[in-house]
């Protein structure tokens, strides 16, 4: 009985804590739905062109101020 109340405690805490620190989140937050796209293979030369989609899912402004390609 001791040990089933322990696991359901630990099982509540272990689920509660992802939740409780997401809402305490302030300031920007910079969220790529897709952060990976395989572009495949293309002759040489050729343009290949991919739009990501950027999103700010924090509570104050996203200011992007430099961008490198990788």
């Amino acid at each position: 009985m001791y040990k089933k109340l322990v696991a359901l405690v630990l099982f509540i805490l272990c689920t509660a804590l992802p939740l409780s620190a997401a809402e305490q989140a302030e300031g920007p937050v910079l969220h790529i739905p897709e952060a990976q796209f395989d572009f495949g293979s293309a002759p040489e030369g050729t343009r290949i062109k991919h739009e990501y989609t950027v999103e700010n899912q924090g509570t104050e402004e996203l200011r992007i101020t430099r961008v490198r390609p990788g």
